[in-house]
């Protein structure tokens, strides 16, 4: 616990002082494993690893089981008295806030999972869970996201985040043969899985964000790949498919970010949670 408070101290420490924290907002995205397994002793790890950062957002995916209001009950154990509930079956997204959560769309008809729209503190939030079984649905899944994110205003902040389930161009060169050969297997053995284009991995979905003006919010504030899967505790971590994309209003605001390992994380889903911190002072 200690660990990751020190992290992220350090980080606002190196990114300088010139802003109040009143300025700052804290965001994490995180999938948490089939609603943290629904086991109550990984949700208070949770809920005390989660007080120490004290995000002011935070978006989920997995949120299985939960209702809206076991999901607000939840919330309001870390100091956030707003929650929204993407729906009640499957695999719902969800997210929180310590400020109201209005507008709000949750958008189920043509997702395989759902993704939910609002705005906050007059930031424009998307939290997705896009197809894990199908290249050619995400990319269905990330025109509806992108056509929905074209009717706002260009120059407010909007942010695209989740698990995306799919793998960025920046980051082709940590992906060597034995994984791609591992997802090929993968695709002979379970015909419903068609993640590959060709037996190659497929970047479009991604690429599909960059021509639409959206920045990798990673790639800001790092300089070396950091995965968001697997956690130890279920695998090695190998990929990076959970990300928090910005317009570049948004991305001018980011001051801080990573994807946080620690030793609360390691094992409280098989992801790691995407963290960014934006600076409306600047």
């Amino acid at each position: 616990m200690q660990k990751t408070f020190i992290i992220l101290s350090m980080l606002i420490l190196f990114a300088g002082t010139s802003y109040s924290q009143g300025n700052v907002k804290k965001i994490i995205s995180y999938n948490v494993l089939e609603g943290l397994q629904q086991d109550s002793v990984n949700q208070q790890r949770f809920v005390k690893w989660i007080r120490e950062i004290d995000p002011d957002v935070v978006a989920f995916q997995e949120m299985n089981k939960f209702t809206q209001k076991s999901l607000e009950n939840l919330a309001r154990e870390y100091n956030h008295p707003y929650a929204i509930l993407s729906r009640l079956d499957g695999y719902p997204v969800a997210i929180s806030s310590k400020y109201p959560v209005v507008n709000v769309q949750k958008v189920v008809d043509n997702m395989w999972h759902a993704y939910i729209y609002a705005n906050i503190d007059n930031i424009h939030f998307f939290v997705i869970h896009f197809s894990p079984h199908s290249l050619k649905k995400r990319l269905e899944e990330v025109n509806l996201i992108l056509a929905h994110a074209k009717t706002l205003p260009e120059d407010e902040p909007i942010l695209i985040m989740g698990d995306f389930n799919s793998m960025d161009r920046s980051d082709a060169g940590q992906y060597d043969d034995a994984m791609v050969e591992g997802m090929r297997k993968r695709e002979r053995e379970q015909t419903h899985i068609r993640n590959l284009n060709n037996g190659e991995i497929d970047y479009t979905v991604m690429d599909r964000l960059k021509h639409s003006g959206f920045i990798d919010t990673f790639w800001l504030t790092n300089k070396t790949f950091k995965p968001s899967i697997t956690t130890p505790r279920f695998g090695t971590p190998s990929r990076r498919i959970d990300f928090i994309w910005a317009n570049k209003t948004a991305a001018d605001k980011v001051v801080n970010g990573t994807i946080l390992h620690d030793e609360q994380t390691n094992i409280m889903s098989d992801h790691y949670p995407v963290y960014i911190e934006l600076d409306f002072s600047k």
